[in-house]
């Protein structure tokens, strides 16, 4: 499976943001995002807002967001953890000067990338549920969609409210199933 150019782009410069900002870091509380989607159907989008989708919910940390539009299922980095990863606080506790300098600019580069969404198309959903303590959303193959994918703080599809995670799966199911197989 192929994926397209931009998603390339997007993924790689996730692995560099995700293995730069913590060798930089003297705190825990570092910016982490990971994306592996392995997957031609996934594609990188422009960002979306909540208010065009049938439904959307927030990862705890507020970092990231899930929604559901008419066709598609979105991932992407909220205003809110754009902005933490462009903040200047995300660089302050780096002590060095230069280094403090290039992490400013690292950062100041791949917030561009960042501000994009990765989608699955709905028509590929075989299953959305909620199991295990996460949101799964299942390929007609058995694969998760997402599975792989992390923003802040771990694993994004454990990082939603139950209640959150298992309304967004039920909406998800009915969508699909309006749009027919």
């Amino acid at each position: 499976m192929k994926l397209s150019n931009a998603a390339r782009v997007l993924a790689t410069f996730s692995i560099a943001a995700s293995l730069a900002v913590p060798l930089f870091a003297q705190d825990t509380s570092g910016i982490h995002v990971s994306v592996h989607v392995p997957d031609s159907v996934a594609h990188v989008v422009d960002r979306e807002t909540a208010d065009h989708a049938r439904f959307a919910i927030v990862s705890r940390d507020g970092q990231a967001s899930l929604l559901l539009m008419d066709t598609t299922i979105v991932v992407q980095m909220t205003d809110r953890g754009l902005a933490r990863m462009n903040a200047r606080e995300a660089t302050d506790t780096i002590k060095s000067a230069a280094t403090k300098l290039f992490a400013r600019m690292a950062l100041g580069a791949l917030v561009p990338f960042f501000d994009h969404g990765i989608a699955y198309h709905l028509r590929d959903l075989a299953d959305a549920k909620y199991e295990d303590r996460r949101l799964q959303l299942i390929r007609g193959n058995g694969d998760e969609v997402f599975r792989d994918v992390e923003i802040g703080k771990g694993p994004l599809m454990e990082s939603f409210p139950p209640a959150d995670a298992e309304a967004f799966a039920a909406h998800a199911r009915a969508a699909r199933a309006r749009l027919g197989r």
